[in-house]
């Protein structure tokens, strides 16, 4: 078969790819952004007073947690660093 024959099939089928693609696409693109839409305005949100504490405190809780890791990271790099300063100042001297 002649090579320019081949990268017009190849040109042609491409084209209608994109275009079928671009077809479907559209209307699909547009209902998720509508559902995406409906669903932060409405079921994003917490109408109960009694789940938003309850979150609100496992929220806070979480926090302390993380801050008390932060913490025992601290510590331990500073326990895992001094070694190395000891070692090098028995180097030198």
């Amino acid at each position: 078969m002649d090579p320019e024959m081949i990268a017009g099939m190849i040109f042609v089928i491409i084209l209608v790819a994109m275009t079928g693609g671009f077809i479907l696409l559209i209307p699909i693109s547009r209902r998720l952004g509508q559902f995406l839409e409906y669903r932060m305005s409405s079921k994003g949100r917490i109408d109960d007073p009694e789940k938003m504490e309850v979150l609100l405190r496992a929220v806070e809780s979480l926090r302390e947690d993380v801050a008390q890791l932060a913490e025992r990271q601290d510590f331990t790099e500073r326990l895992l660093e001094r070694p190395r300063d000891d070692k090098q100042e028995e180097r030198r001297g």
